[in-house]
């Protein structure tokens, strides 16, 4: 690799992180090309060299987000032995502390699908991976599933500010999925 692929992968980067820091602290539609290259402090024609459209940059911004998802599980994961059970303990402890920075940014990008519902691609994409990849040991399957969407809905629950669950709730919450993973795979 040349230095100026790196240099170009660093403002594909930098304009990704602007992009986030607009869609995270004034939503989706402020995510325009010309904000995006004011705040990366690049031209409007060096952000369109990466990304053609808004839709292009909104794709990949969302691509990128669902990538550290996964590296997060997937890290989390290996340090607790790479096991089905590593991940769903990684996957309810992600949930859990997720920042409130994070929350805001996919709640936005949230709404964002009803505008543009062909950016739910990478998303479906996940958790057709996360599913595969929770489900090959059939005779945990059941446990697996049911963990995965009971941490997606409290997620979307609270993305969508249907219920705000107390520290305390959270606490039981979190405690119920763990010990159920424990009492599933020590059986």
């Amino acid at each position: 690799m040349n230095a100026g692929n790196v240099i170009r992968n660093s403002n594909r980067e930098t304009l990704l992180d602007a992009a986030q820091v607009i869609v995270t602290e004034r939503g989706v539609v402020a995510m325009t090309l010309e904000n995006v290259a004011a705040l990366a402090g690049v031209t409007k024609g060096g952000l369109i060299y990466h990304f053609k459209t808004r839709e292009v940059l909104l794709q990949a911004l969302i691509e990128r987000i669902v990538g550290q998802i996964e590296s997060r599980y997937a890290a989390e994961a290996a340090k607790r032995g790479q096991t089905l059970k590593a991940l769903l303990v990684a996957m309810i402890d992600d949930t859990f502390t997720m920042a409130a920075d994070e929350k805001t940014l996919m709640r936005n990008l949230l709404a964002a699908v009803s505008t543009y519902p062909v950016q739910l691609g990478p998303v479906q994409h996940m958790y057709e991976r996360m599913i595969s990849s929770i489900t090959p040991q059939d005779e945990h399957r059941g446990v697996a599933l049911m963990v995965s969407c009971a941490l997606d809905g409290l997620v979307f629950l609270e993305l969508l500010d249907i219920k705000r669950f107390s520290d305390e709730e959270r606490a039981q919450m979190r405690q119920a999925l763990v010990d159920t993973v424990e009492r599933s795979f020590s059986a």
